[in-house]
């Protein structure tokens, strides 16, 4: 009798002790729960391909980039090698399919410029590396040191040029954020979380970039990768950003890449871009084109004939500015930079000469400060012959 009381006497301090642990269990099974549901609706959504619409032999295009991750970047990420290889294969995942285009990394290439900001990065990553031995050329720097979903802070690129920056994967704080947030659940779930979310942020911030590079503009839908902001709802390109980008894809004619993207944006319906930014592409694609040909293609005229040489041309210079500017109204741009360019800096005082050269800078798509280098000659000489008149318009 005295063991069965001792033995119930037992169980009723276990019922006392474990009583208040089993009502915590139940909230902290509520807990967990709770936080497993969350994770769930917090992950990101897939970025997935759009169906080609190419013939299914078609040739696939081989881009071929050159990676440069600075010392800044390598720091903050964990074996490099490895994250470059797994974006590089989540890019061609989304990029095969949609252009019949493969990345190919020529090599990844230490980088010694430290910039952190990345316009001054895109514009070192220029002048350090011009790419002409391949398609696109990824500048890599470190991580901003705070939290932000501006894509414009996490990557940078050259519209319709070869050039971009990304900086590293490393989101100060969010791990921190994880930790609090599902604190219930375990390590591996976490790291699985923090780690779903970094591949899609790095993914649609490098996806985003290339877009620009081959003519995509910013959309107002969230679940564009050409949306202005990062969101985790990014699923892919829209069908207006394919259009533009298949233009450019292997095309290595920029006057005719920029007619085609011009009929694109002015025509497209229910167009989805942010409207400012489609009239100012369109202003800019319209002064790529050699204007005289454009507006007299467009009226359907016969081109006129280039202007004569001026006088100042001496010898055999003025047949040279007369055939690139033949050259030029015909649309060979990259010919009719070839045959002027003696020219530029043997004549810094004509303007005619200037003016061809800061036209042909234009259409080059060159980076701002290339472009400003090249074109400030005409504006000076403009400005003299008019005794300063438009200096400021």
């Amino acid at each position: 009798m005295r063991r069965v009381q001792l033995r119930l006497g037992r169980v009723l301090f276990a019922v006392t002790l474990f009583g208040g642990a089993a009502c915590y269990d139940s909230r902290w099974g509520e807990a967990k729960r709770a936080q497993q549901r969350a994770a769930v609706a917090t992950k990101p959504a897939d970025i997935t391909p759009s169906s080609s619409s190419s013939a299914p032999d078609a040739q696939k295009r081989t881009l071929r980039i050159r990676m440069r991750p600075n010392n800044r970047y390598l720091a903050q990420t964990i074996d490099a090698p490895k994250q470059i290889a797994d974006l590089v294969e989540d890019a061609n995942r989304v990029l095969g399919p949609t252009f019949d285009a493969e990345v190919e990394v020529d090599r990844v290439q230490p980088w010694s410029n430290e910039a952190d900001d990345p316009d001054a990065a895109l514009a070192a990553l220029n002048s350090d590396d011009p790419g002409a031995d391949v398609d696109v050329v990824v500048g890599m720097i470190g991580a901003l040191p705070r939290q932000t979903d501006s894509l414009h802070e996490l990557g940078v690129s050259t519209l319709l040029g070869k050039h971009l920056v990304v900086r590293a994967a490393s989101r100060f704080e969010e791990r921190d954020a994880i930790e609090q947030r599902f604190s219930e659940l375990s390590e591996d779930d976490r790291a699985r979380i923090a780690s779903q979310r970094k591949r899609h942020r790095v993914l649609a911030v490098f996806l985003h970039e290339i877009g620009h590079t081959f003519g995509a503009i910013h959309e107002v839908d969230i679940e564009s990768l050409m949306h202005p902001s990062y969101d985790p709802k990014m699923t892919g390109f829209d069908g207006r950003s394919i259009a533009l980008m298949r233009v450019a894809i292997g095309n290595a004619d920029p006057v005719a890449v920029a007619r085609e993207q011009l009929e694109i944006l002015r025509t497209a319906v229910q167009a989805g871009w942010v409207e400012v930014e489609r009239n100012q592409e369109i202003a800019r694609l319209e002064a790529m084109l050699p204007r005289a040909a454009a507006t007299n293609t467009a009226a359907g005229l016969a081109p006129p004939s280039s202007p004569a040489p001026p006088p100042e041309l001496r010898g055999d210079d003025a047949a040279r500015f007369q055939r690139a500017s033949d050259l030029f109204q015909g649309g060979a741009v990259a010919a009719a930079y070839a045959a002027a360019k003696p020219l530029f800096g043997a004549y810094p005082d004509v303007a005619a000469v200037q003016s061809l050269r800061c036209q042909l800078a234009t259409v080059r798509w060159l980076d701002a400060a290339a472009l400003k280098a090249e074109c400030t000659p005409s504006v000076r000489l403009l400005v003299g012959a008019d005794g300063g008149a438009n200096a400021a318009r």
